[in-house]
């Protein structure tokens, strides 16, 4: 069943009025949202238990260089629960960590796109901090409030990032990688409009009809700027006015949008595990890879967020395949099958997301055709829609799961558990095409009560911004329904 509602039906109109980036088709599920059946542990053993976490949308709120005005036609424009970006990724890590170590050991986590909301680089580093650990200051600007609530329920103050558990920072069990892949927020101004340099050396987004006045709308983006159309501020959070004129605000070099190789570096400098996330520092602009995170399980991900005819003042938001990833994508399934792996197959965008009109080497259909061809795929995990929904593709399963910052806030943990021979009498050297596959998969969110088990572990367990966190939800909650 689908968890939430269509927040973004209006896609068609908003894109064509330079709107923000909205979500896809969304065809009936076919299978439950989850899927939690005990497993026969007699004849399966675990091959891998991960967490599946999407669309964080990491957002400078207090950035010129967003379209708030149209708050009433799409709500990805502007959200009550905005602010809270930043505290709501930290509580699904806090989750994910309280899981590792008091319920079921976490091998990975992988984020499919979306990770910022507008391309900026201070997003970016914020998301990685979140990921990582460290100290968070998530306003942009001068502080405006005459009056400010205690720290805990302040989204505006600065505050400590857990990171995800690492061996020797949080204490000895094992580190929990993590993996990222690249959604059009990720690499697109509000991710739909191409980013381009213009003659001043400026990274900027030119909207539709960009030589019109731009007294009521925009005709750029242009982060690092000083003009602004409906700025919000933490004294003026919104909802943002119909019509504004436009208002000098300060600016902040920190805000600049971000190139696709800037996107793989700053994971390539991040302090956790694996190096790069996935990325190959010797491939540091390739924005797709294959990786083995854990012993017979390959994942794969690729970039579907790079439309072949891409041109600026025109809004992509929906998904591509390029030629060289769809010859990446056979050339390492053939592998997988060749090595008795399993695949995990990572997008941002859901296969009905593919846009013949975008230049996609693959299309749905064909896409589907490739996976199914490789007895060796066993799930595609995607994003985007920001609901919940899992489908029976045939040979594999695709699970899409719904956003960190829109209701209901979930993600999932997915576990992969493969047959063995000790009451089946299969070949222990057989091809994985002869065991049978099992796949689980159930919610959690930011604000799962899990109990620490031992003492060591009690810092780990504390939560001191949940009450914020509690509000956020209420927020994004109330503004679902």
């Amino acid at each position: 069943m689908w968890i939430g509602r269509n927040r973004n039906s209006l896609f068609a109109a908003c894109a064509s009025l330079a709107m923000l980036a909205a979500c896809g088709a969304q065809p009936e599920p076919l299978l439950p949202a989850e899927s939690v059946a005990p497993i026969d542990r007699d004849r399966f053993t675990l091959l891998a238990r991960w967490a599946h976490i999407s669309d964080s949308h990491i957002v400078d709120e207090e950035s010129p260089a967003r379209l708030t005005a149209f708050a009433a036609l799409s709500n990805s424009a502007w959200r009550p629960q905005e602010a809270y970006s930043t505290q709501l990724l930290d509580g699904f890590v806090r989750t994910i960590n309280k899981i590792h170590i008091a319920q079921s050991p976490i091998d990975f986590v992988i984020h499919t796109g979306d990770a910022v909301d507008n391309s900026q680089l201070n997003e970016l580093r914020w998301f990685v901090t979140a990921m990582d650990g460290g100290t968070i200051d998530p306003t942009s600007r001068t502080d405006d409030r005459a009056q400010r609530p205690e720290l805990s329920l302040d989204p505006h103050a600065p505050f400590e990032a857990q990171g995800l558990y690492r061996n020797g920072v949080h204490g000895s069990a094992p580190t929990i990688s993590w993996y990222s892949v690249m959604g059009n927020h990720d690499r697109l101004a509000v991710g739909v409009f191409p980013i381009v340099t213009d003659g001043q050396g400026r990274r900027v987004s030119p909207l539709p009809l960009p030589q019109r006045p731009g007294i009521h709308l925009p005709s750029l983006l242009n982060p690092t700027g000083s003009l602004a159309i409906a700025p919000i501020t933490p004294n003026n959070p919104g909802p943002p006015p119909a019509t504004s004129f436009v208002t000098i605000v300060p600016q902040n070099a920190d805000r600049r949008f971000i190139t696709e190789t800037e996107f793989i570096a700053a994971h390539l400098a991040s302090p956790g595990e694996p190096r790069g996330h996935g990325f190959d520092a010797a491939a540091p602009t390739r924005t797709w890879y294959s990786t083995s995170p854990t012993a017979g399980l390959r994942l794969i991900a690729l970039n579907t967020s790079s439309a072949a005819n891409e041109q600026a003042t025109l809004p992509f938001s929906e998904g591509a395949i390029s030629i060289d990833q769809r010859r990446f994508l056979e050339a390492e399934l053939q592998k997988a099958q060749a090595n008795n792996e399993y695949v995990v197959i990572a997008t941002h965008h859901p296969s009905e997301s593919l846009v013949t009109a975008y230049g996609t080497a693959l299309t749905t259909m064909s896409f589907r055709e490739m996976l199914n061809a490789y007895p060796c795929v066993k799930l595609h995990l995607a994003g985007h829609l920001h609901q919940h929904a899992v489908f029976d593709r045939g040979g594999y399963v695709e699970v899409v799961t719904g956003s960190i910052i829109d209701a209901p806030q979930q993600g999932r943990i997915i576990e992969l558990w493969r047959e063995v021979a000790s009451t089946t009498g299969i070949d222990n050297n057989a091809s994985d095409d002869d065991r049978a596959i099992e796949i689980r998969y159930r919610f959690f969110s930011h604000l799962d009560s899990i109990d620490a088990p031992d003492d060591p572990h009690e810092d780990l367990f504390a939560d001191p911004l949940r009450a914020l966190r509690q509000a956020a939800q209420d927020l994004a909650n109330a503004s679902s329904q």
